[in-house]
C-alpha cells in the first residue's frame, strides 16, 4: 500500500467510525435501555475493528497519524 492509499482509507474509516458512534447516540437516545445495552455492544465491536486498521495503517506510516492522536509535546 502506499502513502496515498493509506491517507485515503485512515480518512474513510475515521468518517465510518463518527457515523458509528451517532447511531450508538441516537440508539441512547430512542431505545430502551434493555435494547440499548443488546445493540450496542456490536457497534463497539464494529468501533475496535476499525480502529485496528487505523493502527496499523499508523504503524507503516507513522507520519499519518492526526495530530489529535500524539501525545502532548509531539
Amino acid at each position: 500500500m502506499d502513502r496515498h492509499a493509506a491517507i485515503r482509507l485512515d480518512g474513510m474509516l475515521l468518517g465510518a467510525r463518527a457515523n458509528l458512534d451517532g447511531i450508538a447516540h441516537y440508539m441512547k437516545n430512542n431505545l430502551s435501555p434493555e435494547e440499548f445495552s443488546e445493540l450496542v455492544m456490536s457497534i463497539g465491536k464494529s468501533m475496535h475493528a476499525l480502529i485496528e486498521i487505523s493502527s496499523s495503517l499508523h504503524l507503516q506510516f507513522p507520519d499519518i497519524v492526526p495530530k489529535e492522536l500524539l501525545p502532548p509535546g509531539d
